[in-house]
């Protein structure tokens, strides 16, 4: 089942979000955190990314990345505090593709709202 779109209007730079599932076959993929310019997200721990190799999965092998302003444990995004970020996952290696439209039935993770001030 996809993941819902969340409105641009709906997101807050102050929020605490959760981007939590299994994603899409892939050799190799990576998330980004970028400002609605495209450009990386400044923050004090210069983390702006996870690739699929360097995340810390939970036990039933799902994966979970926050992304708030606040620290948080295990895989966090800091935003930096900005308002407006957007996402970005890509996929290294896969069957699943736009043009083809193969894979369209294939898993993502659900992003959630989990706080928000």
């Amino acid at each position: 089942m996809p993941a819902p779109t969340i409105p641009a209007s709906r997101w807050k730079g102050a929020a605490t979000w959760s981007w939590t599932g299994i994603t899409p076959p892939a050799r190799f993929w990576t998330v980004t955190l970028y400002d609605p310019d495209g450009r990386l997200v400044p923050n004090g721990i210069g983390r702006h990314a996870f690739t699929s190799q360097e995340l810390v999965r939970r036990s039933d092998g799902r994966l979970e990345i926050v992304v708030s302003p606040r620290a948080r444990p295990g895989n966090w995004l800091p935003t930096g505090g900005i308002e407006r970020y957007q996402l970005v996952l890509r996929l290294y290696d896969t069957p699943v593709g736009v043009a083809t439209r193969a894979g369209r039935e294939r898993p993502m993770p659900a992003i959630i709202r989990k706080a928000c001030p």
